[in-house]
C-alpha cells in the first residue's frame, strides 16, 4: 500500500488559449476542471495503473465535498481531517502555440494546530509501505512538518518519497527521505545555488546524496521539463531524455514521476529501473489535458519509448 499525505488540495481550473499578451484581453477556446493538488494527482496516477493507495489529509468544509467525491469515483481510499474554509482554486492557462504553462496559484486556507496534530495522528497509525510527501503547505502548518512526519515514518521502517521545495525540502532532506524529487528551479531556489551547466546540478546532487546517506537517502530524481530528467543514486548517474510527445497538460507530469519513484519503491526496483517508470508515467501524463493523469495504456506504451543514458 502507497499512502499519500494531502494538506493543501486543490481546484485545477486550465484555460486553454491561442497565445498569451500581457495586458491584453482573452477568451479560452475552452476550459477544464480538476480536482488537484500533488499527493491526490499522484493517488490518481496510482489507482490508474491499479496500485492499491490511500490518501490522507484536510478536507475544508466549504467545497471539501467535491474533493471526495472525485475520490470515491477514481476507487481511491481517503482519511481526512475536517478543517474550516474551501479548498483553493489554481488558474492555469495553456498556450497551445508555445505549449507553455502559466500558473497562478492560491495560498489556501488556514488549519489550525489541533487540526494538524489529528492529521498527524492518523499518518502515525497508517499501514502503508510507502509515503509520499508531496506538495505546498497550508497556513498555520510549519515547514517542518515534513521532517517531523519522515522521522515518526522512517522509524517504523516506512519508505519515503519527499516532493516539496523551500524549507519544506530543506528541513526535510535533515531526516533523509528514501527518495526526493525536486525539479531544477526548486533545488536552486531551496539551496539558494545557480546551475551554469547540468553538470554543476549533478556534483550538487551528489554532494548532497553524500551527506545525507548514513541517514538512508538513496536518490535524488530531477526533472527538467522539456530537457528530461536525471537520477542520481548510489548506482551512478542516469539520464532519460525528453520524448517527443504532443503535450496537452503538464501540470500532473512531477506527480507523475512521485507515483512512479513510489511504484519502484513499493517493488524494490533499482534506482534505473524507478526513473524509467517515473519518465514513462510522466509522458503518459503529458499528452492528457489539464490535470488527468496517464493511463495504464500510455504508460505500457511510454516505457518502451524512453531510453536510459549514464
Amino acid at each position: 500500500m502507497i499512502t499519500t499525505v494531502s494538506m493543501n488540495p486543490c481546484i485545477d481550473l486550465t484555460l486553454f488559449i491561442d497565445r498569451l499578451s500581457l495586458g491584453a484581453s482573452h477568451r479560452a477556446k475552452h476550459y477544464r476542471q480538476d480536482i488537484s493538488g500533488k499527493a491526490v494527482n499522484v493517488a490518481y496516477a496510482l489507482q490508474n495503473l491499479d496500485i492499491p493507495c490511500r490518501v490522507l489529509g484536510f478536507d475544508f468544509v466549504e467545497n471539501g465535498q467535491l474533493l471526495k467525491d472525485s475520490l470515491y469515483q477514481a476507487g481511491v481510499s481517503y482519511g481526512y481531517v475536517s478543517v474550516p474554509g474551501a479548498i483553493r482554486t489554481n488558474t492555469k492557462i495553456f498556450e497551445e502555440e508555445r505549449q507553455v504553462m502559466t500558473e497562478i496559484n492560491q495560498e489556501g486556507s488556514r488549519v489550525s494546530k489541533d487540526a494538524l496534530e489529528s492529521l498527524l495522528a492518523k499518518i502515525e497509525v497508517d499501514d502503508g509501505e510507502v509515503l509520499v510527501l508531496s506538495g505546498s503547505l497550508p497556513l498555520g502548518v510549519s515547514p517542518g512538518v515534513y521532517a517531523e512526519i519522515i522521522r515518526h515514518s522512517k522509524a517504523k521502517g516506512k519508505m519515503v518519497v519527499l516532493d516539496a521545495y523551500g524549507e519544506a525540502l530543506r528541513l526535510g532532506m535533515e531526516e533523509s527521505p528514501d527518495f526526493i524529487k525536486p525539479n531544477r528551479q526548486e533545488l536552486e531556489q531551496t539551496f539558494n545555488v545557480r546551475f551554469g551547466s547540468q553538470d554543476e546540478m549533478i556534483d550538487f546532487c551528489r554532494k548532497l546524496l553524500d551527506k545525507h546517506r548514513k541517514k538512508g537517502l538513496r536518490g535524488i530524481c530531477l526533472s527538467l521539463g522539456a530537457d528530461g530528467a536525471v537520477m542520481v543514486s548510489y548506482d551512478g548517474v542516469y539520464f532519460a531524455p525528453a520524448l517527443d510527445i504532443p503535450v496537452r497538460g503538464v501540470q500532473g507530469a512531477g506527480d507523475s514521476m512521485v507515483a512512479g519513484l513510489a511504484i519502484g519503491l513499493l517493488k524494490g526496483e533499482s534506482p534505473k529501473k524507478m526513473l524509467k517508470s517515473a519518465v514513462a508515467l510522466a509522458a503518459a501524463s503529458l499528452i492528457r489535458e489539464g490535470s488527468l493523469m496517464g493511463t495504464a495504456e500510455g504508460f505500457r506504451e511510454m516505457l518502451d519509448r524512453v531510453s536510459l543514458l549514464k
